[in-house]
């Protein structure tokens, strides 16, 4: 069945759905009627905001609709722009997590550009799993899908495996 085609901008059917369902938590997966991915566009707003990266007249227009920044009543977190290297590989986690589904980066994984985001994110966790990794670099990875816990057994296969 083809989805049925829609004028309404993603700001339109944002809108829509805070109207109709003002409490709930949008699903990650949640796809409009017309076909529209808007659980993962709400996801790559806030993780634009958490990155500095979504203009001002942006966060202006989502706040006027009501869009919701967390689930929870905690602010969503900030990433320094003097932070380049965090900055970059948050950007890479939240690009494969838009691509596979989760952020469960496997250790070998090297982008394109030869960033070692799994090495990275590796180091992170295991930090975070000691108590050694301070809050604010937490809460973006936590943002993000990331966890300390442990990550499920199998093969994860990287697209650009170290060399």
């Amino acid at each position: 069945m083809r989805a049925r085609r829609t004028a309404a901008s993603p700001l339109q059917l944002y809108a829509e759905f805070r109207r109709r369902h003002p409490a709930l938590v949008m699903p990650a997966d949640y796809v409009t009627e017309c076909g529209f991915r808007l659980g993962r566009w709400q996801d790559r707003q806030r993780v634009a905001r958490m990155l500095g990266t979504l203009p001002p007249q942006r966060i202006t227009q989502l706040d006027a609709i009501g869009f919701v920044w967390t689930e929870d009543s905690t602010p969503l977190p900030a990433v320094p722009p003097a932070d380049g290297k965090r900055r970059r590989m948050l950007t890479e986690i939240a690009a494969y997590r838009e691509e596979h589904g989760d952020a469960l980066v496997p250790a070998n994984y090297v982008t394109a550009d030869g960033e070692q985001v799994g090495q990275w994110l590796y180091r992170a966790v295991k930090k975070w799993r000691a108590n050694a990794l301070p809050d604010d670099e937490r809460r973006p990875l936590a943002a993000l899908g990331v966890s300390p816990g442990p990550r499920p057994r199998g093969p994860r296969l990287s697209a650009h495996p170290m060399r």
